[in-house]
């Protein structure tokens, strides 16, 4: 269906009333004035009526109209700013009081309908947190379960095979032909159980639990030094930082003691955290079998991860490897004030 212009309703709805009104005063002055006129001045007076009529009713409809029209354009081009996002009333000089009330009412309505958007942003936001931290804590509830039942029964399976191999091995003579293979049964014993707690620590929950950092690093360690193979240092500053700053700093030490006692083979494991001109400084240092950080087997060792996490808490993680020689791993994080 075609539709039609106001600005031309406007003006055939001026020039019909006034050509209605026209006619019907003509009617009326023939009536009483010129009912024994000449038919010459009644038509002559009757085509005056409808030119005059017809102009007026023209020039009526055309101003009018430009004004609904022009107040009708400032209202689209309101609208069209709402829908761009800006929602403050503008300026529009509305000489109608119910143009302004339309304007106060587009502006109010668009304000609310933002406003709801931001709210189901917000909820969205929320709920997506939440399901997240539910995730996360369902992750770490499994985690410890399989840590415990590996501790329970895999890990005192395994320190049993090393006990029997050992003592099978301290009985037989060195000239016997199994001798070999029972001490390398030793051996290989022993790794495995290095690699169940290396696991173990990696399955382990790494929430500080209401510790302060340089206390939960003084657990760790220490009960590294107790249960692993490992001469293990350490020297901490007692630091304070943010709940998350140290929730990440934990994770990322963890995580590379982790790769040490899996991947390194190294007999010294040493840890400091220091201050240095507002400056977190944590060195992570192995005497391992080191690696080249340009092999992509290496990427199972997490080293995006840690420095993921070091780059989310606004500090930087720098990896320092040589063959043979061993591995050092420091972060650098700002201290607030």
């Amino acid at each position: 269906m075609r539709k039609k212009s106001l600005k031309s309703v406007y003006i055939k709805g001026s020039v019909s009333m006034c050509l209605a009104v026209g006619i019907a005063v003509f009617l009326i002055i023939i009536t009483n004035l010129y009912f024994y006129a000449p038919f010459s001045e009644i038509a002559r007076l009757f085509a005056y009526v409808l030119i005059g009529s017809f102009l007026v009713g023209l020039m009526f409809g055309f101003v009018i109209s430009f004004i609904i029209s022009d107040m009708l354009q400032k209202m689209n081009r309101q609208i069209k700013e709402v829908t761009r996002g800006k929602y403050e009333k503008n300026d529009l000089d509305l000489i109608y009081q119910e143009f302004n009330d339309l304007e106060e009412a587009v502006v109010k309505l668009s304000k609310q309908a933002h406003e709801q958007s931001i709210l189901i942003q917000q909820k969205t936001n929320q709920y997506a947190i939440e399901k997240e931290h539910l995730f996360e804590e369902a992750i770490a509830v499994e985690r410890g379960r399989l840590a415990r039942e590996l501790h329970d029964s895999v890990s005192q399976q395994l320190f049993a095979i090393s006990m029997m191999s050992s003592a099978i091995s301290a009985g037989m003579q060195d000239s016997m032909p199994l001798k070999p293979q029972v001490e390398k049964l030793e051996y290989m014993s022993i790794q495995a159980q290095g690699e169940m707690r290396a696991l173990l620590l990696h399955l382990r929950p790494v929430q500080l639990e209401g510790k302060k950092l340089s206390a939960g690093i003084n657990d760790l360690l220490t009960e590294l030094s107790n249960k692993q193979n490992l001469d293990v240092r350490w020297q901490l500053d007692d630091l304070t930082f943010e709940l998350g700053v140290e929730d990440h700093l934990f994770r990322i030490l963890q995580e590379a003691i982790s790769n040490t006692l899996r991947h390194a083979k190294a007999s010294k494991l040493e840890v400091s955290l220091k201050e240095n001109e507002q400056t977190a400084v944590m060195r992570i240092f192995d005497n391992g079998i080191g690696f080249n950080k340009d092999d992509r087997s290496v990427g199972s060792y997490g080293l995006e991860t840690m420095k993921e996490r070091a780059s989310e808490i606004g500090g930087t993680l720098k990896i320092m490897s040589l063959k043979d020689t061993g591995t050092q791993i420091e972060i650098k994080i700002p201290i607030a004030s």
